[in-house]
């Protein structure tokens, strides 16, 4: 679907400049700490016992995550809607339970993406070879959008 492939280029254009922002909080932060007399090994000791996980736990990398996911799981559910309109057209098969979960690879185009798509696999999972920096940047990122939507369902 072309609304996957959009969706991932707008949210790797706008993760490129939230990596910027948190790559410069974090610079900002390692020369804090110098000032207070830290080596850099050190600084970066203080700070990694603080944010584990480096610039990418910066709010803005989380914001940015979690605006696409969302974003993301609307799309799903527009194809939800749109599968269980064709389920009441389609007879469905038992021998063929389970058919379409052999563990497929990502297709190289990505506007041949079948829905649904998860937040996790097109957002972070999908970089690797498209967008190697993001991939190299938020490969410690461990964060899952919990709470409501504006349809106060969980997510």
């Amino acid at each position: 679907m072309d609304d996957y492939k959009q969706l991932f280029e707008a949210y790797t254009a706008q993760m490129r400049l939230a990596r910027e922002t948190a790559q410069a909080w974090w610079a900002a932060l390692l020369a804090r700490e110098a000032q207070a007399g830290l080596g850099p090994a050190a600084a970066e000791e203080a700070l990694e016992k603080r944010w584990p996980l480096g610039a990418v736990s910066h709010p803005a990398v989380i914001a940015t995550f979690r605006h696409y996911a969302l974003l993301c799981q609307e799309l799903n559910d527009r194809a939800d809607e749109e599968d269980l309109d064709e389920d009441d057209e389609e007879d469905f098969d038992e021998e063929d339970w389970g058919e379409d979960d052999q563990g497929e690879a990502a297709p190289e185009d990505l506007s041949t993406l079948e829905a649904p798509v998860e937040p996790q696999e097109l957002l972070i999972d999908m970089l690797e070879g498209r967008a190697d920096d993001l991939a190299q940047f938020l490969a410690d990122f461990v964060f899952l959008p919990l709470g409501l939507d504006k349809n106060e369902r969980w997510i």
